[in-house]
């Protein structure tokens, strides 16, 4: 198991009761940005032994996580959990994150965060769902704020499910299905802003979902990874550019 404890304030981090376990790997990055303190997590889709991640985002931090680029020798079997406390006026980011579940291959995804008062959540996320091979893939996104559930939201594919995912009509023939949550209770951007950037392109869907006003859901489902990930890193950049017109005052 690894865990870890990131601590960042107004530009300046530190990763705490840090050990450099493999394959996981966390640094900073050279990065520069006005707003974000930004590290890459490294070693994630390599890991072949259950990974036990913990953060904290300290109080009036604004940190940006960074995945690495996709690799093709992604492990058959994969557990990872993520818990993550988001304190009082601090942010985190979790930039896009692909997943292509490998044939023959069972993977586990549980990410819980915790946003205390006017905390931020975003988190971003592509999943190949190749109905030619043979996978099972199993991910819960929890987000609490204290001891109220603002979202659980389980999602699992599996290539034993055809029949049941078809009959649902859940994914019907589409091979992507790509994730944006938005977690804030007064996010800087109205609502019809992201509607304006989904596109209604054949074989393509996006929708929005409210979140009883403590954030939104994008989901995504599409036949054309290209401009699935164009609208995805296109909506990403509107809320850096929107986070950095409200945040640029308090660094």
């Amino acid at each position: 198991m690894s865990k870890k404890q990131l601590k960042a304030r107004f530009q300046k981090a530190n990763l705490l009761d840090y050990q450099k376990d493999v394959p996981l790997h966390v640094e900073k990055l050279d990065q520069k940005h006005r707003i974000f303190t930004t590290y890459m997590m490294n070693g994630w889709d390599e890991a072949k032994e259950p990974l036990d991640i913990h953060f904290t985002i300290k109080k009036a931090s604004n940190i940006m996580i960074k995945h690495q680029p996709l690799t093709d020798s992604l492990p058959k079997e994969q557990s990872i959990y993520l818990q993550c406390n988001i304190e009082e006026e601090a942010l985190a980011l979790f930039d896009k994150r692909e997943v292509m579940p490998p044939d023959h291959s069972h993977i586990n995804q549980h990410i819980k965060v915790n946003v205390n008062g006017d905390a931020e959540f975003i988190w971003a996320e592509i999943v190949q769902l190749n109905q030619s091979l043979d996978y099972h893939y199993h991910s819960l996104m929890e987000i609490w704020d204290g001891s109220h559930c603002i979202s659980y939201d389980p999602l699992q594919f599996s290539s034993q499910q055809k029949a049941i995912l078809a009959n649902h009509g859940l994914t019907e023939e589409f091979s992507y299905m790509a994730s944006i949550w938005y977690i804030s209770p007064n996010p800087p951007f109205d609502e019809w802003d992201i509607q304006q950037r989904l596109s209604q392109a054949k074989h393509h869907r996006a929708g929005m979902t409210d979140l009883d006003g403590k954030g939104i859901l994008i989901r995504w489902l599409s036949t054309d990874l290209s401009l699935l990930r164009q609208e995805v890193e296109d909506v990403l950049a509107f809320f850096d550019e929107k986070i950095t017109e409200l945040r640029k005052w308090r660094v």
